[in-house]
């Protein structure tokens, strides 16, 4: 080629340059999960000796070039973990097909049971196997968090049965603290349930879990189990998540005080393992700002659970014993899916018929609030049966003007209501954002806000939602979007419902069922899902065969030679 001609080839503009210097990082991680598949064991993973001497060798190369311990940390984890799709062979990878989101928008005519609260439900599985007392919960989720915490409490000595969409503890021996070391699977909720169990006891464990939990963040906790008589260690140096060691000594202080950045669930974990303590506990939650979570979701626990709980301001006792475990507790419905569920009301028109209670936490009032801001009027029937509706008779409008969230709505919920604007948007042009979702977000959400419109074929300007012209849509149009949380895949779901002639992809339809299992035979069950299994066939009589008995006796005559 001439010296003229090279001269003429058009330049690559820094934008595509960093996109190609992406797909090949992509590939180098591709080539790199290739190779540690290589060096796996005969179990199936990596050895112990093999991950060290990788891991000093990336931190070594990675404090050359940057101080971030995201970097010489975290980033080495993730690519530990990170998953990559089989490659077909004959067919590229960027056109695998994705799931489409194509549900139907006749009006919805939903009647079930709703599922019982996630927590709530562990709870009470929890409190039944450390009285080693009987217990029926139905219908539960099932899903990974209760399934983990299934296994996670029978690994510590319960016994506990899964049956159809119910969980049933027989009476055993209450639990003890085992030295073992203790799977708590994906939720960190289940890790700070099992951490108050031990706390209370002379012991000692080792709890791992998911991958998930690897990036999950337990300092707090680490820096906090000292008052009780504990050491918390990092099994992996530098990290401040899963794998941990404790050693407790079961001598706990006069008082218990949490500081201000502790979880609420490290309370919650510490109070329903109070009542199997030796002695009585005293927490003060004072400094919390999250304590009124608490008192409304896990104070009722145990006073139905019939443990001796006294609250004196934020000051709270608890003594050894509990009193009464019913075998049937009073759980209400798992509001975070109750709200989707409802929201399909207002995103189709319709009816939607769900029996339960409705929690009475600052997050669930905040979630029914938000429904009567938007114009709905969701109505509860008390009785034998409790049952709460929702009735609309043309898919929802939103005003100009919008409207403002509660204050008291959880930042984890906020794609549902993100949800129903960019069904306004693409209905009516565009919907103008509340304050909250403008606002005082982290990067994280913000870029997780910005690629969901994307997928919707949506984009923000101004704080308004708008429809993308054909000439704006990205390279990613078309193709699957991969939610970061069953939140945002639920949330990606409810927009669908509004969508335009464009399809809606999501690339990763299995993230929900880690969090509802059965959203997607309700999803593509439309407008009228039947949720209730229908009983099975029973199995044709058959017919017995009679035998006969009889004393006579067959007189068989003499044959000639040649009938032979």
């Amino acid at each position: 080629m001439s010296e003229h001609a090279t001269e003429n080839r058009p330049r690559k503009s820094l934008r595509e340059s960093v996109c190609e210097i992406d797909r090949d990082i992509l590939r180098l991680l591709m080539r790199r999960h290739n190779l540690l598949r290589r060096m796996y064991t005969a179990k199936g993973h990596l050895d112990p000796a093999e991950e060290k001497f990788l891991r000093e060798a990336w931190e070594a190369a990675a404090s050359r070039v940057s101080r971030d311990p995201r970097l010489s940390s975290r980033l080495f984890t993730l690519m530990q973990e990170v998953e990559f799709l089989p490659r077909p062979e004959d067919e590229p990878a960027d056109k695998r097909p994705a799931f489409n989101l194509a549900p139907s928008t006749a009006p919805v005519a939903l009647a079930m049971r709703a599922p019982l609260a996630c927590r709530d439900t562990r709870a009470w599985l929890y409190l039944a196997a450390a009285a080693g007392r009987p217990l029926r919960l139905e219908p539960c989720l099932m899903n990974d968090p209760i399934v983990d915490c299934v296994k996670m409490l029978n690994q510590l000595g319960a016994a506990l049965t899964r049956e159809n969409d119910g969980v049933s503890a027989m009476s055993a021996a209450p639990l003890a603290a085992p030295d073992k070391v203790v799977h708590v699977g994906c939720s960190a909720w289940n890790f700070y349930l099992v951490l108050g169990h031990y706390l209370g006891r002379p012991s000692r464990a080792k709890f791992v879990g998911d991958p998930d939990l690897r990036f999950a963040d337990f300092s707090v906790a680490r820096r906090f189990v000292g008052q009780m008589g504990a050491r918390l260690i990092q099994a992996v140096p530098k990290s401040d998540g899963l794998p941990v060691r404790l050693e407790c000594s079961g001598v706990l202080p006069d008082m218990v005080r949490l500081p201000a950045d502790a979880p609420v669930e490290l309370a919650e974990g510490i109070l329903l393992a109070a009542p199997f303590y030796a002695q009585p506990l005293r927490l003060d939650l004072a400094a919390m700002p999250a304590r009124t979570v608490i008192y409304a979701r896990t104070l009722p626990i145990l006073e139905q659970a019939g443990a001796d709980v006294r609250r004196d301001g934020d000051r709270i006792s608890v003594s050894p014993g509990l009193a009464a475990l019913p075998e049937k507790p009073s759980l209400p419905m798992e509001a975070e899916l109750a709200l989707l569920l409802l929201a399909l009301a207002p995103s189709l028109g319709g009816s939607v018929r769900l029996e339960g209670v409705w929690p009475q936490t600052p997050a669930a009032q905040a979630g029914w609030e938000l429904l009567r801001r938007l114009g709905c009027s969701p109505r509860s029937e008390k009785g034998d049966t409790p049952v709460i509706e929702l009735t609309q008779s043309a898919p929802l409008t939103i005003a100009s003007d919008g409207f403002d969230l509660p204050e008291q709505f959880p930042v984890d919920w906020l794609p549902l209501p993100l949800a129903l604007l960019a069904q306004t948007a693409l209905r009516q042009g565009s919907a103008p954002l509340p304050p909250a979702l403008r606002e005082g977000l982290t990067d994280e959400f913000r870029s997780d806000m910005t690629s969901f419109c994307s997928a919707l074929h949506l984009c923000v300007e101004d704080g308004v939602l708008r429809p993308l012209r054909e000439d704006e849509a990205g390279a990613a149009a078309g193709r699957g979007w991969n939610a970061p949380t069953p939140v945002w895949a639920l949330a990606l779901a409810l927009a669908a419902c509004a969508r335009d002639k464009r399809a809606v992809r999501l690339g990763n339809p299995g993230i929900i069922t880690t969090l509802y299992p059965a959203f997607w035979t309700l999803y593509n069950g439309l407008p009228a899902p039947k949720m209730e299994r229908e009983p099975a066939p029973a199995a044709p009589v058959q017919r017995q065969r009679r035998r006969i008995i009889t004393s006579a006796l067959a007189d068989i005559p003499d044959l000639p030679d040649d009938e032979y």
